[in-house]
C-alpha cells in the first residue's frame, strides 16, 4: 500500500494501563496484546496517546535471530503478470518468469520478492489483476499456473542461489472469497473494499489455518520468507510460522511493509529507508541518503543533522527553535542515549535513542511536542497521522502535569532492527502520479543505485526493470485511479508495469545493464567491506574529505580486515567531475603501510601503486551521470605488502 495509505494500519498502542505498560515491547508484540487492546473502529492512528513517560519500562528486546544469507540479500520484486508477456499483455506465468532465472543470475540478485501468486481479483485495484485483491490465499491462480510449476520455479531458482520471498495480504480477502462463506466468524469489518480478518475475536481455528498456509508455503514448496503488507496484526502467528520453519530446518526471513522490526519474529522492514518521499511525485528523493550517505548514518547515530521542534503549551501558546539557532526556543542535539522509545512504537525497543536538548521554555503545561529534520522524519509526543513517530519526554516521575521547567531532553528512535534501503517498489506511481512521468526511481542514473543502494550498508530492495531503465509500458488495463476502469491504460502504477525486452535491444537500456550488473558483481565479489550492518551497529563507513569542480554526492570509505573501498559519485547528467580526495584510512585496520595498490573496479584501469602519502591527494574523474560508465567511481585500496 502507498505510504500516504498506510497509516491507518500503523497499529499504535491505545491504551493506558499498568499491565500493558510493564510488559516490554517485543513480549507485548509478540502476544498478540496489541491487536486485543484495539477500539473496535480498529483504526487507531489518528488518536493514539504515547503511555505516561511513569509507566515505561527498559525492553528486554534482543537481535532478532536472522539467517547468516540474510545479509547477502539483494532484493528484486518482481509482478508476476507483467514481468513477462508469453501470450501479450498480463500473461506471465510461474514458467515464463522460470525462462528468466538465467538473466537474473547474471545480474546478480539474490532474492525475488513474487507479488503474484495466490487466487485474486482480476480487476479489484487499478483495473488489474493483482495479489493484493486476494481471494484464497492457500489457492494458485490457474493464469499463473500449477503447483508443480510453482514449486519447479522454487527449486530452480534455488539451484542458482537465488531465495523467493511470497508478498502476503494480512488484512483481509475479497468479498466473493470462499474462506468467508465457510468460515463468516473468522471475519469483522472491511477496508481497501475487502472483508478483514477478525485478528481480536479470539478465534484459534483462525490462527492455526493461518498458521498452516504459510508453514506448508515453507515446507512444501520452498519458499524462503515472506513481505507482510500493511501491517503484521498477529506477530504472535507470525513467530509459530518462523519455529515451524526453523524446526523443518529451513529457516526464513519475515519482513513488514512498514512499522518495525519486531526482535524474534522480523527481520527488516521494506520502508525502513526509501529513496523516494513521495510516491505520487516525480523526483522527490532522500537528498541525504542521496547526495551524503555518511552523513545520513552521522544523523542516525545522533552526531549531527538539522532538527526544529515545537513546544505547544495547554494554554494554547507555543516556541519555536532549532539546531541553527533559529527563534527562542533553544534545540541542541546531544547525542546518543538510553533506550527510551521505538522509532515507530512509544515502547523501548532495545536500542539507543538520539537525545535532544530544548531550552527557554516557560514553566507551564505542555500539551505536545513536534520535531522534524532535514530527512523529512516527524516525531510528536503525542503521534496523529501517517508517518509521525513517538518522542519521549524526560520527567522526573514526582513532576506531575507535563511542565519541566526551562530545560527538557527529548528521546527520538532514528536506529532499528534490521537495515534495508529501497529504490523502488509497486507502489510508485500511486494514484495522483502525474501521466506523463514514468514511476521507475533511478531511471538511468548510476550514481543513485551504487552510492545510495548497492554499496550501502543496508539490503538493496527495487522493482524490476530499475537495472536496465525500463521505458515504462502500462498494461492495458492500467487505471490510474485506485478503484475503477476509466482511463484504462493510462495508470502509472508501477505494479502495473509490462517490461519489455526488446528495451535491451538499444544501446541506452543495455548499457545500464552492463553497469548495473557490474555493480553487483563488485558488491558480491567484496562482500565482506561492503557488507549490510544490522541494528545499532555502527557501520564501516566514513566520510572522505574532499575538493571537486562541481557540486558531488560526499565520497565514502568501506573496508574490511584486508582492504577499503572508496565511493564516489556524481549526480550531474552534463558535465564530469573532478575530485580530489583525500584517502584517510586511518580506524579502517589498514593504514600505516608504506605503499599501496589502488584497483580501478569501475573503468578497470590497470592498478596504481602508491605511497600512504600519496593517497593524501588521490585525483579521479566520475563521468557525468546517465551514461554507459557514468555516475561512479569505485576504487579498491590495499596494502602492496
Amino acid at each position: 500500500m502507498a505510504r500516504k495509505e498506510r497509516f491507518a494500519y500503523e497499529l499504535i498502542m491505545t491504551e493506558r494501563n499498568e499491565h500493558s505498560a510493564a510488559w516490554p515491547r517485543r513480549s507485548f508484540l509478540k502476544t498478540g496484546a496489541l491487536l486485543a487492546m484495539q477500539p473496535v473502529t480498529r483504526l487507531a492512528a489518528f488518536s493514539a496517546p504515547v503511555e505516561e513517560p511513569s509507566k515505561r519500562k527498559a525492553s528486554n528486546a534482543v537481535q532478532p535471530a536472522s539467517p547468516e544469507w540474510m545479509k547477502d540479500l539483494i532484493i528484486y520484486e518482481i509482478a508476476t503478470k507483467g514481468f513477462t508477456s508469453p501470450n501479450g499483455p498480463e500473461s506471465g506465468t510461474f514458467n515464463s518468469l522460470r525462462e528468466k532465472l538465467n538473466y537474473l543470475t547474471e545480474l546478480g540478485i539474490t532474492a525475488i520478492w513474487l507479488t503474484g501468486y495466490s487466487l485474486c481479483d482480476p480487476q479489484h485495484f487499478y483495473n488489474i489483476w493483482t495479489q493484493y485483491a486476494v481471494i484464497e490465499p492457500d489457492k494458485f491462480d490457474p493464469t499463473l499456473g500449477t503447483a508443480k510449476e510453482f514449486k519447479e520455479l522454487i527449486d530452480d531458482a534455488h539451484r542458482r542461489g537465488i531465495k523467493v520471498f511470497l508478498d502476503v495480504i494480512t488484512h483481509g480477502l475479497m468479498r466473493e472469497s470462499p474462506v468467508i462463506e465457510a468460515h463468516p466468524g473468522w471475519f469483522r469489518g472491511g477496508s481497501w473494499g475487502m472483508t478483514d480478518f477478525d485478528w481480536t475475536g479470539g478465534h484459534t481455528d483462525l490462527d492455526d489455518w493461518w498458521v498452516k498456509v504459510y508453514t506448508d508455503f515453507v515446507t512444501v514448496y520452498g519458499v524462503d520468507g515472506y513481505r507482510l503488507d500493511v501491517a503484521i496484526y498477529r506477530p504472535d502467528l507470525w513467530e509459530r510460522i518462523r519455529q515451524n520453519a526453523s524446526a523443518a530446518g529451513h529457516p526464513i526471513v519475515i519482513w513488514e511493509e512498514g512499522s518495525t522490526a519486531i526482535p524474534g519474529v522480523t527481520d527488516f522492514t521494506q520502508t525502513q529507508n526509501p529513496i523516494s518521499t513521495d510516491q505520487t511525485k516525480v523526483g522527490v528523493l532522500n537528498e541525504i541518503l542521496v547526495n551524503d550517505l555518511p552523513g545520513f548514518y552521522d544523523r542516525k547515530f545522533g552526531r549531527a543533522g538539522f532538527y526544529e521542534a515545537e513546544v505547544q503549551y495547554k494554554d494554547g501558546s507555543s516556541i519555536k527553535g532549532s539546531t541553527r539557532g533559529d527563534g527562542p526556543l533553544g534545540v541542541r542535539l546531544a547525542g546518543l542515549s538510553a533506550d527510551r522509545v521505538g522509532r515507530s512504537d512509544p515502547r523501548p525497543d532495545g536500542l539507543p535513542d538520539v537525545k535532544i536538548r530544548l531550552e527557554n521554555l516557560a514553566l507551564k503545561p505542555i500539551a505536545d511536542i513536534a520535531v522534524h529534520n532535514d530527512m523529512g522524519e516527524r516525531w510528536r509526543l503525542h503521534p496523529e497521522g501517517w508517518g509521525i513517530k513517538p518522542l519521549y519526554l524526560d520527567l522526573p516521575e514526582s513532576s506531575g502535569q507535563l511542565a519541566p521547567g526551562p530545560a527538557v531532553d527529548i528521546h527520538i528512535g532514528t536506529l532499528e532492527w534490521g537495515s534495508s534501503i529501497e529504490l523502488s517498489c509497486h507502489d510508485d506511481g500511486w494514484d495522483g502520479h502525474p501521466l506523463d512521468k514514468s514511476p521507475y526511481i533511478a531511471q538511468g542514473r548510476r550514481s543513485l543505485f551504487g552510492y545510495s543502494v548497492l554499496f550501502s550498508p543496508m539490503i538493496p530492495i527495487f522493482f524490476s526493470g530499475e537495472e536496465f531503465d525500463a521505458t515504462f509500458h502500462a498494461l492495458p488495463g492500467l487505471s490510474p485511479h485506485l478503484y475503477g476502469d476509466k482511463e484504462a491504460g493510462k495508470g502509472r502504477w508501477l505494479y502495473g508495469a509490462q517490461l519489455d525486452w526488446n528495451d535491451l535491444k538499444e544501446a541506452r537500456h543495455s548499457e545500464m545493464l552492463a553497469d548495473v550488473t557490474k555493480m553487483m558483481a563488485i558488491r558480491r565479489r567484496f562482500s565482506k567491506a561492503l557488507a549490510m550492518c544490522t541494528g545499532g551497529q555502527e557501520p564501516n563507513l566514513k566520510a572522505l574529505a574532499f575538493e571537486a569542480d562541481i557540486k558531488v554526492p560526499v565520497p565514502y570509505l568501506r573496508w574490511d580486515d584486508r582492504s577499503a573501498i572508496v565511493v564516489a559519485a556524481n549526480r550531474n547528467r552534463e558535465r564530469d567531475a573532478a575530485l580530489l580526495l583525500k584517502l584517510d584510512l586511518s580506524g579502517s585496520g589498514i593504514g600505516g603501510h608504506k605503499k599501496y595498490v589502488v584497483t580501478d573496479l569501475w573503468s578497470e584501469t590497470p592498478p596504481r601503486t602508491l605511497t600512504e602519502g600519496e593517497l593524501g591527494s588521490f585525483s579521479c574523474l566520475v563521468k557525468r551521470d546517465g551514461v554507459a560508465g557514468g555516475g561512479l567511481g569505485v576504487f579498491r585500496i590495499q596494502p602492496s605488502e
